[in-house]
């Protein structure tokens, strides 16, 4: 088909909508460079966690304005650069036992303008309440353990796409080594989900437990078990030294005593005998 020499208006727009159809002034003619409007596609939602330790807390992506920073403990304070959302699970910080340290923490969060997460609103009046009920109710009561636990729990029911942990080592042999299974939980769980899990290399919490039964058998730890007894045996031995050098030195100690007493009181005693 040859084309007009003067085409029509529905001429024009063929191919980009069709007839057009004019409701009002028909002299309003629409612009033929009209670019469709592009949504922009939200950014994936990445929370940063952030501990104490010192291995890996300052290495955390604070100037990285896609990460939000999620922190939580009274040893953070005062301690890092920027913070999105706080979390504070405890709810004894003001017993007499805590209070040295809960009450000025309890102060500073109250002055702070970010969000904070607590059990409820006494001790922080703008808190929100943690969704324990809901948290259980998805994960089981099984594995939170620990502050990271819940705070890695919460990043997954909020949708996170990654979720990091720096300055979490959980590595004492007291109080983190029972926390640590619940961050594995939850690491593990994340990955499961198809979540992107990233950690530092200096982390110990990259590091899986033993396998009960099959690792206790490897030349590494067999070696390490040695090396333990080896360790325990020497100590045994000059621990039992010092205990029998120890019985000594009571002993001399006493017969010391006794001198000085004699020496004080009765070193006349050959010169006024008879008085």
């Amino acid at each position: 088909m040859q084309p007009k020499l003067t085409p029509t208006t529905n001429d024009k727009f063929a191919g980009v909508g069709g007839t057009i159809s004019y409701v009002g002034d028909f002299n309003v003619v629409p612009a033929l460079d009209v670019k469709p409007i592009i949504q922009a596609e939200p950014q994936p939602l990445k929370i940063a966690i952030i501990g104490t330790a010192p291995s890996s807390r300052n290495l955390a992506p604070f100037n990285d304005p896609t990460w939000k920073i999620w922190a939580c403990s009274a040893g953070n304070m005062n301690a890092i650069p920027r913070v999105d959302a706080w979390f504070e699970i405890h709810s004894n910080l003001l017993w007499p036992e805590h209070e040295h340290f809960g009450k000025p923490y309890i102060e500073w969060l109250n002055k702070q303008t970010f969000p904070v997460f607590m059990q409820d609103s006494s001790l922080v009046p703008r808190a929100t309440p943690l969704p324990k009920s809901d948290l259980v109710a998805e994960f089981g009561p099984y594995f939170f353990t620990s502050s990271f636990a819940w705070m890695m729990a919460y990043a997954i029911k909020c949708g996170a796409q990654e979720i990091g942990l720096w300055g979490v080592d959980m590595a004492s042999k007291d109080e983190y080594i029972l926390q640590r299974s619940g961050g594995h939980y939850f690491l593990q769980e994340a990955k499961r989900r198809g979540i992107k899990v990233t950690l530092p290399p200096e982390s110990d919490l990259l590091q899986p437990p033993a396998l009960y039964g099959f690792d206790d058998s490897t030349r590494f730890l067999r070696k390490v078990m040695v090396r333990k007894k080896e360790l325990t045996d020497r100590l045994s031995g000059m621990t039992n030294q010092r205990d029998q050098l120890n019985s000594s030195i009571v002993y001399l100690q006493g017969a010391l005593e006794d001198i000085d007493y004699i020496a004080s009181i009765w070193g006349g005693a050959q010169t006024h005998t008879g008085e």
